[in-house]
């Protein structure tokens, strides 16, 4: 009779058989895993994990991931009609580590970010180029434009304009997508279009429809 507590050769097959098992469990895991971010991936997955929340996928809820950022700039029209330079208000001027637990103003980006994103689609999906003014989008833009920055004190319009950047990737060059009217600041008619505005969309310089692709 064997000593108590060796152990025998069925136990160390077991253990053996099990952690392999388990490295092929990984492995086959890790595998898929690579898989999953392909744009097609392997029915072998979604028939393994059919409500894909056991193999991981990089786009997370979106299923087209953002690989670029929006810029929502402005300028004044002043009084004697000169224009100030293009700017962007920003809404937070660096990263610190406190916003990795906590970091309410986030919120304030990713809004502007799908407003942004809203406008642009419906460039593309109303009819009428005239309407575009009286979408939600535009609306919230143009406040978050007359509102929710600082402008020259001798400012009476306002005009904003939807840029797209790579982020933190100053390689990639700035695109110029949606150029809005030119909007009064007086206050009793906040959001009304200004008298000489040359259409939605529309270089007031050029009159030529911005590039949206």
């Amino acid at each position: 009779m064997m000593p108590t507590g060796t152990p025998t050769t069925v136990g160390r097959v077991l253990r053996t058989a099990g952690r392999w098992g388990l490295y092929g469990t990984l492995a086959t895991w890790y595998a898929l895993t690579v898989c999953q971010q392909a744009d097609r991936p392997p029915a072998l997955a979604k028939r393994l994990d059919p409500t894909a929340m056991a193999i991981p996928n990089w786009r997370f809820f979106a299923p087209t991931p953002a690989r670029h950022d929006f810029n929502v700039l402005y300028r004044d029209e002043l009084a004697d009609g000169t224009r100030t330079p293009w700017r962007e208000h920003e809404i937070v001027a660096e990263r610190t580590l406190p916003q990795m637990l906590w970091h309410p103003v986030r919120r304030m980006e990713k809004a502007l970010f799908d407003v942004a994103s809203e406008l642009l689609k419906a460039t593309e999906s109303v009819p009428d180029p005239s309407r575009i003014p009286l979408t939600v989008s535009y609306l919230a833009l143009l406040n978050f434009a007359t509102n929710q920055v600082p402008h020259h004190p001798d400012a009476v319009r306002v005009q904003f304009l939807i840029a797209q950047s790579a982020g933190h990737d100053e390689r990639v060059e700035p695109r110029m997508l949606f150029l809005s009217d030119v909007h009064d600041l007086d206050p009793h008619r906040t959001g009304a279009p200004a008298r000489d505005t040359t259409g939605p969309g529309r270089s007031a310089e050029s009159g030529v429809l911005c590039p949206t692709a």
